[in-house]
């Protein structure tokens, strides 16, 4: 008897089962080196003359590895099952990354870079700002697809108004629960039944029941819903029925009793306070003498007389 082959057991296997261990390191390394690159650029701008360094500076902020290794290390993340434990954090940084080389490559490497060369040589300008405009617009592809990844994976979730801690649960209008099953005005209690009695049909229960109302008043009728037909009116009350053999007696309505006599009280004159009187008037008249001093006698005078 003669052996089988045995298969290779390295034949069975495929290269993503060798490269799958691999994926969290490559990922931490492609996320990690355009963020050193662009740190060291910063430095470097501000390390000499601004305006020479302004220059020549949009190579370093924009170039294929601030481009293309940001969205490989999110493609690796997330692509490649099972999903990175940190792909939201990788996804994060790759847009911040995004974000420092599109601030710096535009107003220092197209507004300051492009002003500086053409106060040199003007078309040297000129080709400058046809290749960095080039360059911008494969940045801005990369990032919009990378923020169309970010909105597909995390989208944001409005919070719901609700008691803190606790879910939110959507508040149900309506009649509380066993709500219009009272029983109906002026009706008597349910009692015990005697046996042999059959059972009564069960009544069918009202949404709506009115409350019972004080004694001598009518039951307050709710207002009807709308394109519903109004209510019918509360009964009149009746005289008692009688038989017709028997007399109704007449309706005498209760005479009203008069109220005691009571005899008046004389009323005391009011009083009026006594008037001082006047003192006599004294008499103002006097009788001369005769004779006078001074003027002889009046007999003798006739005026004087």
């Amino acid at each position: 008897m003669t052996t089988p082959p045995q298969p290779d057991p390295a034949a069975e296997k495929t290269i993503g089962q060798y490269l799958r261990p691999l994926r969290d390191l490559a990922a931490y390394a492609l996320i990690a080196a355009p963020a050193v690159f662009l740190l060291v650029a910063v430095f470097e701008l501000f390390r000499g003359d601004f305006t020479v360094q302004t220059r020549y500076s949009f190579g370093s902020f924009v170039n294929v590895e601030t481009i293309f290794f940001p969205l490989a290390a999110v493609v690796l993340a997330l692509g490649v099952k099972p999903v990175h434990p940190k792909a939201r954090l990788i996804t994060m940084l790759a847009l911040g990354e995004y974000a420092v080389a599109s601030f710096f490559g535009v107003i220092f490497g197209l507004l300051f870079g492009v002003s500086g060369i053409a106060a040199q040589d003007a078309g040297a300008a000129f080709n400058a700002l046809l290749v960095r405009v080039a360059w911008l617009a494969v940045l801005g592809v990369a990032g919009y697809a990378l923020l169309q990844i970010w909105l597909g994976y995390y989208p944001t979730v409005k919070p719901q108004p609700g008691v803190y801690g606790q879910p939110y649960q959507p508040q149900q209008y309506g009649p509380p629960p066993g709500y219009g099953q009272q029983p109906s005005y002026g009706a008597a209690m349910p009692g015990p039944m005697p046996p042999g009695t059959p059972t009564p049909p069960p009544v069918a229960t009202q949404p709506f029941s009115v409350p019972p109302a004080p004694y001598g008043q009518y039951p307050a009728v709710p207002p009807p819903a709308w394109g519903a037909a109004a209510p019918p009116p509360p009964p009149v009350p009746q005289a008692p029925y009688a038989e017709p053999t028997q007399p109704v007696p007449p309706h005498v309505p209760p005479v009203p009793s008069a109220p005691p006599y009571v005899p008046p009280v004389p009323s005391a004159p009011p009083y009026v306070p006594p008037v001082p009187s006047a003192p006599p008037a004294a008499d103002r008249t006097e009788v001369l003498p005769g004779d006078r001093p001074g003027f002889g006698p009046a007999a003798q005078d006739p005026p004087r007389q």
